[in-house]
């Protein structure tokens, strides 16, 4: 099993790997999640464990691993156990709170924003609505980044000084 060098940032298929295990490990836990991850439950998560390394690989790292279709595959499962925003806002949290026990820098927050991305985006394909929750969610992670930014702009003209 691959752990996690904790602090340091999410820059390799290795990190990712340790990310997935821990994550995963409580959303099959997870009350409001079990339904829509039963699959993965029931087959186990090391035959899905391949798949969604080279997914979250590609979206953070361009790997070009990913092949499929992710949101043919949550269109299946969204048949079966219908997914609410809940669902969606429960997931992240679990999401951001495994990356911030695990990682911190650049590769960290990119993982945090593309599953908002992710996430807001197949909600809104999944149900044909918005949600105002993860609308939210967008938006202070835009603040945060435009505060960041604004940080380094900063300091940057006082090491100029």
């Amino acid at each position: 099993m691959t752990t996690a060098n904790v602090g340091a940032d999410l820059a390799t298929r290795g990190d990712v790997e340790a990310l997935l295990r821990r994550f995963y490990g409580r959303v099959l836990a997870d009350d409001l999640l079990e339904g829509p991850f039963v699959e993965i439950r029931e087959n186990g998560l090391e035959a899905h464990l391949p798949v969604m390394c080279d997914f979250w690989e590609t979206v953070l790292f361009r790997a070009g691993r990913y092949k499929g279709s992710v949101m043919s595959v949550h269109q299946q499962v969204h048949t079966q156990h219908e997914f609410g925003t809940e669902h969606f806002l429960r997931w992240l949290a679990l999401w951001f709170t495994t990356i911030d026990q695990m990682y911190q820098g650049s590769g960290a927050e990119r993982a945090k924003i593309q599953a908002t991305r992710i996430a807001w985006a197949m909600h809104r394909q999944l149900t044909g609505v918005d949600a105002a929750e993860l609308d939210a969610v967008i938006s202070q992670q835009a603040g945060t980044r435009a505060t960041r930014r604004e940080r380094a702009r900063v300091s940057d003209k006082r090491r100029r000084l």
